[in-house]
């Protein structure tokens, strides 16, 4: 791959377990999770795409999930978050054009200088003409971010919008109850109105307690119930008030 080991190596690290197929699917956000497959085929309405949607709703996941597609298919990639302290030149979107597919997530985070937003507009023109597929991922809609250089505004204008909405507090109940079938942990409905009632609301921060109480329960040998969850949650909030 004709990159500069430095972009290489912001990769984000690939986890096996991520896939499109296995995102909690529900009502909400069926269309949006079908019309994400859709970019992967090769003559997709557009080759610009950009992920919006509140904090916690699986951008990330998604993003993730989409690099794992164009590598299992050979693809020539790079995926990078802004939330990575590493990222501090925008020469890190020079010399990408051999590439077929770029991720950059928390594209709201972008630094707010001229140097950089011209970096990311040439990178957008040069996808436009080598037919790279570029995702973008931010809470905010692109016409919200905040960027003065008119042509990069204009460029964002030409990414096909797709958002991932915020689920239902009833979907967060069955995404529960999905996750924690998939790790083979029976969670009651008691259990599971517990976790929604006392913990963030945040989807990803729902799927991630259901991996910790997997570890803790093993640890304990004891069975998922409120009472687990709740010491769970004091162990955690003791452990950041240290």
């Amino acid at each position: 791959m004709n990159q500069p080991p430095d972009q290489l190596n912001l990769n984000i690290k690939l986890d096996d377990s991520v896939s499109l197929d296995k995102f909690i699917k529900c009502d909400s956000n069926r269309n949006s999770l079908e019309f994400l497959k859709s970019t992967l085929i090769e003559d997709s309405v557009s080759n610009l795409f950009y992920l919006w949607g509140l904090e916690g709703v699986g951008k990330s996941y998604l993003m993730q999930a989409l690099h794992r597609e164009f590598i299992n298919r050979d693809m020539k990639t790079l995926h990078l978050s802004f939330d990575d302290n590493r990222i501090t030149s925008p020469d890190i979107f020079k010399n990408l054009g051999t590439l077929e597919v770029i991720l950059i997530e928390k594209i709201d985070h972008l630094p707010q200088e001229t140097d950089w937003e011209i970096a990311l507009f040439s990178l957008i023109n040069e996808a436009l003409s080598s037919k790279t597929k570029i995702y973008l991922s931010s809470n905010l809609v692109s016409k919200d971010l905040k960027i003065e250089l008119m042509d990069l505004k204009s460029r964002l204008s030409y990414f096909t919008a797709i958002e991932i909405p915020e689920i239902t507090d009833e979907e967060k109940k069955e995404a529960l109850s999905q996750s924690s079938k998939r790790k083979g942990i029976h969670l009651d409905e008691k259990t599971i109105d517990y976790i929604v009632s006392h913990t963030s609301r945040s989807l990803s921060d729902l799927l991630k307690l259901i991996n910790e109480l997997d570890i803790y329960s093993l640890k304990k040998k004891r069975k998922v119930t409120p009472s687990l969850v709740r010491e769970l949650l004091q162990t955690k909030s003791d452990s950041l008030h240290r």
